[in-house]
């Protein structure tokens, strides 16, 4: 969003005022949130997103699903990848992954 972050390390959206005060504390290179060392690529970000899947985190799930939909994070798209890790995720709960199965069922 506008004034937060997703983590990839631990799957959570930390405000961008945790992240400053993280900072000011010295702890810039840090997750706000679970203090693991941040990404400084989405191909190191790639391999923590997969841990969260396999760890059947719902938001990690639909993350991956979307990376997947649009060819980011360094990975080939394929659509019908994406739209069983959205099943998934919607399995586990993720809204999202609710709403762009929808999208999928309605654009055909």
């Amino acid at each position: 969003g506008k004034h937060s972050t997703f983590t990839y390390c631990c799957s959570k959206t930390v405000c961008n005022g945790c992240f400053h005060a993280s900072y000011q504390r010295g702890m810039g290179d840090t997750c706000a949130f679970c203090r693991t060392p941040t990404p400084d690529s989405y191909a190191a970000a790639l391999p923590l997103i997969q841990k969260r899947v396999e760890a059947r985190d719902p938001v990690a799930t639909q993350r991956l699903a979307s990376a997947y939909y649009d060819g980011s994070l360094g990975l080939e798209q394929d659509v019908p990848r994406a739209i069983e890790l959205w099943t998934e995720a919607a399995r586990l709960g993720a809204f999202d992954a609710h709403y762009w199965l929808g999208i999928m069922y309605f654009d055909g």
